[in-house]
Parts: C-alpha cells; sequence; structure tokens
C-alpha cells in the first residue's frame, strides 16, 4: 500500500512539475513575443487609422476624410447598447478578454464541429482594429491579448467604447458612428432612434453582405435580430422591441466626398482579388498602387463643383476615366448611387449593339446606305429624335446624327440574339426579356451600369481587344508582391470593326451630336446619348462616351427629370470637353492607326447616287471610303451591269435591272453557299423587275444576275448584293 501511495505521489510531483515548466515556458513565449506590443495611443482617436496603404499612380496617398468625431456622452443610452448586445453583452462585465465568453465559444465550436464563434471582445476589436494587423496567428493574438490588458488598464469602459465607436467601419467609405449616421440617415448620432442605433450595429459584422444601401433587405433581417438581443438583454423594453422593429426607417443617403467613394472602391476590389473581407484587409499591413492619378481626381471634382452643381434640377452627375493601355482608371467621379445603379443606355449602345455586330458580320460598310423612313415592324414604330425622315442615308451619316431608325432597321437585320453575343463579348448583360428591337436605342429592361458602359468602349480604342478595367496596379505586403495586374484581354471584334466604328465617331465630334469637341488638335471619337421622359421634353439620362488613342471618357447627368436642355449634346459633352482640356493640358495624345484590314477605296459617284457601291478609278466621278478588306465593294468594268434589290418593309425583295437587247438573263440566288436559279429569260423587254417570291423573311441571301448573248457567246454577271430580308409584319 505505501509503495502504491509513494508513485502516486511521485506522479503528482511529476505532474506539478510540468505544469510548472509549461506554465513558465508559456509565459516566456508569451514575454518574447509580445515584448514589442505596446499601445500606441495615437491611433485610438484617430478616425479611419489603418495599416493599409493606398497610392495613386503618382505615388500620393489616397485617404478618406472622416472628420467628425462624436463623445460618447452625447450618445443615447440604447446606441451604445445596440452595439454591446451586437458585439460584446459582458462589455462591462470582464476585464478586456472574456474567458466565460472563450469558454462557451470553444463548447460550441466542438459541438458543432466547427470554429464559426468567436471570443473577441469590444476592447479586443478596437486593438486589433487599430493597432495590428488582420493575420490569424499566435503571435498576433497574444500582442493582441497584451495590448488589450494594457488598453483596459489605462482607459474606462466608456472611453475605450467611444474609440470603438468613432474608429469602426460601416462600409460605404465611412469609419465611424458620427459619419456613418450622417451618411445614411442625413443626422448626428446623438439623434439616431432605436431602429436606426440596430440597423448600424448590424453593418459592422460584415459592412459589404449587411450593406444598408445595396442589400438593404440582409441588412434589416441583421437589426431585427439586434433588437431582438437587446430586448433579451433587457436593454430595451417589449414595448419599445415591438415599436422598434415595425419602425420605417427612412434613408437619406448623402453623397460621399468623392475621395471616400473612390476609397470604399479601391477596398472592395482587394477585397476581391484577395479573397479577405473589407474588415480583415483593411489592418492587413498592405500597400496598394493604383492607377489613380490624384491630380486629375481632384481638378475634376472643383470643375463639377463650379461649373456644374448649380444647374436646373441638380441632377447627379458622374465620370470616368480610363487608361486604354492598361485598363487602368485614372479617375471616377459621382456617388455610389450613381455609379453603381443601372441606367437606360440611350444612343450610346448603337456602335456596341448595332453596328459593330453588322460591321462585324460583313452585313454594313460605312458607305452603305439605309432607308430612314417610317417603319413598323410587329407594332414597333419608332422616330427619329428631330421627328423627321431622311430617306437613303449612308451607315456613317446615320451614326454621326444618331438617327434611330437606321439603327432599328440594321439590328433587325444582324439580328438580336447575334447582336446580343456581340455586346456580351465587351461585357454588357442583358435581361431576358431584352428581346425586342427597342435594345437598338438603348431600350433595356435593367439598364447597364455606367462603368460597364465606358469599359465596352475601350474595345473599339484597342484593336478590338476587350477587358474590364480595375483601379489596383499591384499589392504588396511585408515588402513581397502579392498581386499583381495581369492585362488578360480577350478579342471581342476584328481590328477592321474596330477601327471603322472609330473613323465613324471621329465624325461624331467634329460635325455630329458632339461636336462641341471639334476644336482639339487630336482625334477623338465621340458617342451621346439621351434618354427622355415619353410624351415630355423631360430627359433621365444624358451621356458622353469619348476616346482617344490613350484615354476612355464616359461623362453622365442623370436626374428624375432633367430639363430638355440637358442631354447628351450638351453638359456631358461640355463636361468631356473640359476633362480633355486637362487631361492633355502637358501632353498630346496620338492619332488612331488604321490598321492593314481595312483600305481606302474610291466609289463611283453615279453608282452611290443609286444606292449601288461600286469601286471605281475614274478619279472624276468617285468619292472615298474606308472598307474592311473582307467586304470590298463590286469593281465597275466594261462587262459587268448595275442590278437593284429593292428590300421594302413587310414584302419580299425586288430584283431590278436593264437588259440589253440580244441577251438572254438568268437571276441566282445563293444562301449558305448554296446557288440557284431564281429566274430567266429571253424575252427582249428593256427593264426587268422580278420579285423573289419563294424569299423567306429573316434570311440573308446574295443576288446576281448573269446575261448571255447567244449570237457573240458573251456572258457578263452583274454585282453581287447581300441583304438580310425583314421579319413578317
Amino acid at each position: 500500500m505505501k509503495k502504491v501511495k509513494k508513485i502516486i505521489v511521485s506522479l503528482l510531483i511529476i505532474i506539478a512539475l510540468m505544469i510548472a515548466v509549461i506554465a513558465v515556458s508559456g509565459a516566456t513565449f508569451f514575454y518574447v513575443v509580445t515584448s514589442s506590443a505596446s499601445l500606441d495611443e495615437t491611433k485610438l482617436n484617430n478616425i479611419s487609422s489603418s495599416a493599409i496603404e493606398i497610392y495613386d499612380i503618382n505615388g500620393k496617398n489616397i485617404k478618406p476624410k472622416n472628420e467628425n468625431y462624436i463623445s460618447i456622452s452625447l450618445l443615447k443610452s440604447y446606441t451604445k447598447d445596440a452595439f454591446i448586445s451586437a458585439e460584446d453583452k459582458r462589455f462591462y462585465a470582464h476585464k478586456g478578454i472574456d474567458y466565460v465568453r472563450i469558454g462557451g465559444a470553444i463548447i460550441s465550436n466542438l459541438k458543432s464541429h466547427s470554429f464559426s464563434q468567436g471570443a473577441s471582445t469590444i476592447s479586443q476589436q478596437l486593438v486589433k482594429n487599430t493597432q495590428l494587423s488582420s493575420e490569424k496567428t499566435i503571435t498576433r493574438k497574444l500582442k493582441e491579448m497584451k495590448m488589450t490588458k494594457e488598453l483596459e488598464s489605462k482607459y474606462s469602459k466608456d472611453e475605450i467604447l467611444e474609440f470603438y465607436l468613432n474608429n469602426i467601419y460601416f462600409g460605404n467609405g465611412c469609419y465611424g458612428i458620427e459619419n456613418a449616421s450622417n451618411h445614411y440617415f442625413n443626422k448626428s448620432a446623438k439623434d439616431l432612434t432605436i431602429a436606426e442605433s440596430a440597423l448600424l450595429a448590424g453593418t459592422i459584422n460584415a459592412p459589404s453582405f449587411y450593406d444598408i444601401e445595396s442589400n438593404y433587405e440582409q441588412a434589416n433581417k441583421r437589426k431585427d435580430l439586434i433588437l431582438s438581443l437587446m430586448n433579451k438583454y433587457s436593454k430595451i423594453s417589449d414595448k419599445e422591441y415591438v415599436n422598434a422593429k415595425n419602425e420605417k426607417i427612412t434613408l437619406s443617403i448623402q453623397k460621399l466626398n468623392s475621395n471616400n467613394f473612390l476609397y470604399q472602391e479601391i477596398l472592395s476590389e482587394i477585397s476581391k482579388k484577395l479573397n479577405l473581407s473589407e474588415n480583415e484587409i483593411k489592418n492587413a499591413n498592405l500597400k496598394v498602387y493604383t492607377s489613380i492619378d490624384l491630380n486629375l481626381q481632384n481638378k475634376i471634382n472643383e470643375i463639377i463643383k463650379t461649373s456644374y452643381s448649380n444647374l436646373e434640377s441638380s441632377p447627379n452627375i458622374a465620370t470616368i476615366v480610363i487608361d486604354n493601355e492598361t485598363n487602368g482608371i485614372v479617375a471616377i467621379y459621382g456617388s455610389k448611387s450613381t455609379l453603381e445603379s443601372k441606367r437606360q443606355p440611350g444612343s450610346t449602345i448603337k456602335p456596341i449593339l448595332v453596328y459593330g455586330p453588322a460591321i462585324e458580320e460583313n452585313i454594313v460598310s460605312p458607305a452603305t446606305k439605309i432607308i430612314d423612313e417610317k417603319i413598323n415592324i410587329s407594332g414597333y414604330s419608332p422616330e427619329n429624335a428631330d421627328k423627321k425622315y431622311h430617306g437613303a442615308v449612308s451607315v456613317r451619316t446615320a451614326l454621326k446624327n444618331s438617327y434611330n431608325i437606321p439603327a432599328v432597321k440594321l439590328l433587325n437585320q444582324v439580328g438580336i440574339t447575334n447582336a446580343q453575343n456581340f455586346a456580351k463579348n465587351l461585357g454588357i448583360e442583358f435581361s431576358s426579356k431584352d428581346n425586342n428591337l427597342a435594345i437598338a436605342l438603348g431600350g433595356f429592361t435593367d439598364g447597364i451600369k455606367l462603368k460597364s458602359l465606358c469599359d465596352a468602349y475601350t474595345a473599339f480604342a484597342n484593336d478590338g481587344y476587350f477587358a474590364p478595367s480595375q483601379y489596383i496596379n499591384k499589392i504588396v505586403k511585408n515588402k513581397k508582391t502579392i498581386y499583381k495586374k495581369d492585362i488578360s484581354r480577350v478579342s471581342a471584334m476584328s481590328d477592321s470593326t474596330a477601327y471603322l466604328i472609330t473613323d465613324m465617331l471621329l465624325d461624331t465630334s467634329t460635325s455630329g451630336t458632339a461636336k462641341r469637341l471639334k476644336n482639339f488638335n487630336f482625334e477623338i471619337a465621340s458617342k451621346t446619348g439621351t434618354v427622355g421622359v415619353e410624351n415630355s421634353k423631360k430627359n433621365t439620362d444624358a451621356f458622353n462616351i469619348s476616346y482617344t488613342n490613350k484615354h476612355t471618357v464616359l461623362t453622365y447627368f442623370g436626374g428624375v427629370k432633367m430639363p430638355e436642355s440637358i442631354n447628351g449634346a450638351t453638359y456631358p459633352t461640355l463636361l468631356t470637353k473640359d476633362i480633355f482640356s486637362n487631361l492633355y493640358a502637358s501632353f498630346t495624345p496620338q492619332n488612331f492607326v488604321k490598321p492593314s484590314s481595312v483600305v481606302e477605296k474610291q466609289i463611283s459617284k453615279s453608282s452611290y447616287n443609286k444606292n449601288i457601291l461600286l469601286i471605281t478609278n475614274d478619279s472624276s466621278d468617285s468619292i472615298t471610303e474606308i472598307f474592311s478588306k473582307n467586304n470590298l465593294p463590286a469593281k465597275t468594268d466594261e462587262n459587268k451591269f448595275e442590278v437593284e434589290v429593292f428590300n421594302f418593309m413587310s414584302k419580299k425583295p425586288i430584283i431590278t435591272f436593264t437588259k440589253p437587247n440580244n441577251y438572254e438573263y438568268k437571276i441566282y440566288r445563293q444562301k449558305d453557299k448554296k446557288l440557284e436559279i431564281i429566274d430567266e429569260n429571253s424575252e427582249q423587254n428593256i427593264k426587268v423587275e422580278f420579285e423573289d417570291k419563294t424569299a423567306k423573311s429573316d434570311t440573308i441571301y446574295e443576288y446576281f444576275v448573269v446575261l448571255y448573248n447567244k449570237n457573240t457567246k458573251k456572258e457578263i454577271k452583274s454585282n453581287v448584293i447581300k441583304l438580310k430580308t425583314f421579319s413578317d409584319i
């Protein structure tokens, strides 16, 4: 028995010694790894203090302005209780580290076989958010614990809560409760209601997911949960709980300082690139290098404030400037709601959805004529903005003057599906309901975000290659590059299509709807767009999208009902002019370079007056136009004669030509390489008109005629005319 007792005593001594060794080792380890950890008290009352550093293209620091610090003594008790209930219910009971909560979290995690439950107190969160990086290591956690103890020894609970509420991130560029209250509700935090307090308290756990502006449904659910916790912990009465839950919160979103919105956009992009939450990246010791030019950014802010802020109806204004070579965003202006909302694009969609795919499919060239006339396609009868019809106009003229009817006709020829596939390659998204010809004029179900629209135009400047724009060039952590931009462009169209669109849009800026840009000494391709209110002289959206060889610039004015004087050709174009004047104050961009796939040809003027494209060598009877090498007109020569094909709405194509005496003829029709004779005759009539009654609707055909002289055995082949029949009405 004595031997057993001796063994037990020995084991207890060994265990005690092991515990002592572990304790001493743990204490030594804690001392070593935390020896350099010391509370930097200057960071506690510095709103938006952050270990992340963001730089513009010139190395200037991009920082949000958050200057509104509020004393905790001014806040309602329920406002403080909302955050305590949500984040740290035992805040006033523990001394910085809540061991009771840690134990509960461990048990909960063991039961659920996960590590979803955390136990950080408000004091620990304050230390992490202002003093340390967010990396999840034992060393960082131990430093956090030491600094938390130091914090608790130096400051009262109310002081700690005050620091916390003035530093925490509420999403949308808002740091601190006073800034958040001003932004979301247009009031001081001291005037928040119980429901508003709970709504704000709910955002800090995951600012993007519980975004009050863009994800209000989730934010509201989180608010209701926090109200129930406040009631459970006896912070509000049953009656207050019911009233707060039923309270209809009215948001009064205030425009962020432009640099604050920019800062928020960059944070969001960092979050996506590194797959981290915005709270995690805020103190991740990152150096982020962007394409933003703060000089231009601030200049645009100044221009808009000085020249455009007092317009009638106080329109929402937005601008985006993109570097075509790097696809980097150089400057951006506008509120989050304006820049993130989907807007009807108006006529700015025409190059993307109509003329681009029509040229890519070799259906038209800039010289091709389209009849601008009254139409009715399945009940759809669009009008031109000037309420006039202009007869036979070239594609170049139709685009330059932004005529609506030729665009609708051309989309009908291209086909909605084909056109949408082309636009999708440029990043444009469609609703399943966007299946009608109204989309040719920007009549989308949901609309398009401004950035997506601007991105699409960069492909025209980049020889048909597309990539979405972005802010970040490089991210560095601890002197090591952890992200570097890789521009992975995709071919969205041929370089000939991109150049032909650009060349036509050059006319828009010199003599078309954007002619206010004509006096610059460098080439600008431009397109305007206006969305009007039906049966009114008011507008809701006005655009100018312009690009040089170097940059693409979008300017936007929007409002519920803007006066007729605010349209794409006026204020957006004037703002674009102001931006170009500053952007190119010290250098001049090069002109666009014509690719080898595009050639300049002389067209027979006399034939062209009859709506027939024929290349000629007769300089006395010619006009000049450019073409893709893949879609050249036929050449004129003595062995050819001219055929015309009339393709009237809802009627079959009519082939007409003048036949010389002593010739027989055969009319050929080709579809998908299948060639067939649809008529032949040897009559002596001079004028021939033949209706192709077997032609199917919505089908692309090629027509030509061959004459045959029985006496001389001579054959003459006509020009080839390619067209798409219109839909049946």
